[in-house]
This record gives C-alpha cells, sequence and structure tokens, in this order.
C-alpha cells in the first residue's frame, strides 16, 4: 500500500479535492477583477462569497465601477448606467459593493457615504389651509421634510398623532395641523423648526414604546405635552387591552413624574403581563372629549 502520495500541482489538489471547477470560476474571476484592485482584493480575502457572486461578477464590477466614479455627484441609484446594473441589482449586493467601495452597508448610510441622492423623507400633515396659505380645499398633504422646514406658517398648535387611521380621524382645528407620527420616525417632523414655537400634544400608544417615542419627540420639542397617555385612561379602558410582546424597558430621561410613573408601572408589570392599550382601541367619544378640552 502506497505511504505517501505526491501532489506537485495545484491542478492534482483541486481533483483530489473535488474543487477543480471552483478553482477555475476563482481564477477566472480574479483574471477579471484586473484594473479594479479593491474587488480583486476583497475577492481574495472572501474567495468562497466571490465564488457564489462569479454569474454576476461582471455586473458586479461594473456596478462598482460607475459608483465610484460618480461619488459626490448627487445622482440617485436610478441613475446608474451601468451594463447589467439596476437599483434592485444594487439592493441585492449592497453589502458587497459597500465593501469594495469601503463606506457602510445600510440603507441610507450607503448613499450618504457615496455622495447620491437617498430618498427624501416625508412629513404627512392635516391642517387649516390657512396657516399656510393654500386653498380652501387644500386639506393634507405629503411634503418633502426639507421643503417643509422652509414654508411659511402660522400654526398656533401641532398634534402628532401615531396610529394613520387616528391621524385621519382627528378634527383639525382653526390655526392647527395635525402631523402622522410613524412610529419611531417620529423624529424627522419632531425637528421641525417652526414646531418649536407652537403648543405640540403627542398622542401615542399607552405601552412602553409609546413613552420611548413620546421621549424621542422632547428631543426635539421639550415642550411637548402628551395626551391621552395617562393612568386615567389606561384603568377606563381595561377590556380593550392588549399584549405588547416587544415591550421594552430602556430609561427615558424626558419623561414627566406622572408619564415616569405609569411607564413605571408598564415596565414592572404592575397592572398585567406587558400590559398595552393601543391608540386606536381608546373610546372614541372619550377621546374626543378630551382632545376639545385641550382646544
Amino acid at each position: 500500500m502506497p505511504a505517501r502520495a505526491l501532489v506537485s500541482t495545484y491542478e492534482q489538489a483541486w481533483t483530489i479535492l473535488g474543487t477543480a471547477r471552483e478553482a477555475t470560476t476563482f481564477r477566472e474571476l480574479i483574471e477579471a477583477s484586473h484594473g479594479a484592485a479593491r474587488a480583486s482584493a476583497w475577492a481574495l480575502s472572501s474567495p468562497l462569497a466571490a465564488i457564489t457572486l462569479a454569474p454576476e461578477w461582471p455586473a458586479v464590477l461594473a456596478a462598482y465601477a460607475w459608483l465610484d466614479s460618480h461619488r459626490d455627484s448627487g445622482f440617485y441609484l436610478r441613475h446608474v448606467s451601468a451594463p447589467g446594473v439596476d437599483t434592485k441589482f444594487i439592493e441585492r449586493h449592497r453589502r458587497v459593493l459597500a465593501a469594495l467601495l469601503d463606506v457602510p452597508a445600510g440603507k441610507g448610510l450607503f448613499e450618504s457615504a457615496l455622495g447620491l441622492a437617498a430618498k427624501p423623507p416625508t412629513v404627512r400633515l392635516r391642517f387649516d389651509p390657512a396657516v399656510f396659505g393654500f386653498p380652501g380645499d387644500v386639506t393634507e398633504a405629503a411634503l418633502r421634510t426639507d421643503e417643509l422646514r422652509r414654508v411659511d406658517t402660522s400654526v398656533r398648535r401641532a398634534i402628532i398623532v401615531e396610529n394613520e387611521i387616528t391621524y385621519l380621524s382627528v378634527p383639525v382645528m382653526p390655526g392647527s395641523v395635525v402631523l402622522w407620527g410613524k412610529g419611531y420616525d417620529v423624529g424627522e417632523l419632531a425637528s421641525l423648526e417652526w414646531l418649536a414655537l407652537v403648543d405640540v400634544d403627542y398622542w401615542g400608544d399607552l405601552d412602553t414604546h409609546g413613552f420611548g417615542i413620546l421621549n424621542r419627540v422632547r428631543k426635539h420639542l421639550p415642550h411637548a405635552r402628551s395626551v391621552l397617555m395617562d393612568r386615567e385612561t389606561l384603568l377606563a379602558h381595561e377590556p380593550r387591552w392588549g399584549h405588547d410582546s416587544k415591550a421594552t424597558n430602556v430609561a427615558l430621561s424626558r419623561l414627566t413624574t406622572a408619564e415616569s410613573a405609569l411607564y413605571a408601572d408598564l415596565v414592572s408589570d404592575r397592572f398585567g403581563r406587558a400590559v398595552q392599550l393601543e391608540q386606536e382601541r381608546i373610546d372614541w367619544e372619550w377621546a374626543l372629549q378630551r382632545l376639545e378640552a385641550i382646544g
């Protein structure tokens, strides 16, 4: 019986290991990367990942070259004209492209680091047309945040509402606006400078996340008041309580004494495990009376 075997070429090794096809593919991939040093370096450091990309590697190289040559152009990804590349292709391979381009892979961060345009954030709001000087039959709009910052307004009151259907249901009083908060994205609209000059109320879910979002609102609008996020409202709607499967217990430093006490009760399960009263489950007549009471 043979005691040892002599392998004198890489091709013999690949054959013995059963990886001859992969080795050929990898060699071709590296040769195709000639002139793209970062792409070649990435492939050499991640050979198995590179081999899985082999069928699409020419398009990856084309996307890399286009993006690298259009840094700080202000273009959208839709403008990419590289062969075989479209926005869905870039999204699918964003992590690899981010590694090649040495930028963060996170959505939005990827575009920002390359100096490309990202989808602009928008704010959806209902309003008294007079506060923006709009025609009387225009009562709702979704406006780009950067443009809304520059709009002349005579708003006196604003209420930020978490749930979309509730946002659509809240009455719009003269001189007021109703803004859709959209969860933890609320910071985008709360940063509108003119909101710092008017009375602001926030109405969110009565659960740990609702108070977390309120805390985020107060980062930009420390004078914002909560409405319908009190102990009386919670206890009056016990039959409508739900269960918050993703309850949080993070420290919230911007709550009032009463809000902090109720948040502590929710975190400690004083009323039951992970109690939650969603905004849309509050009796509408109960809500309307309290909304009218604050004007």
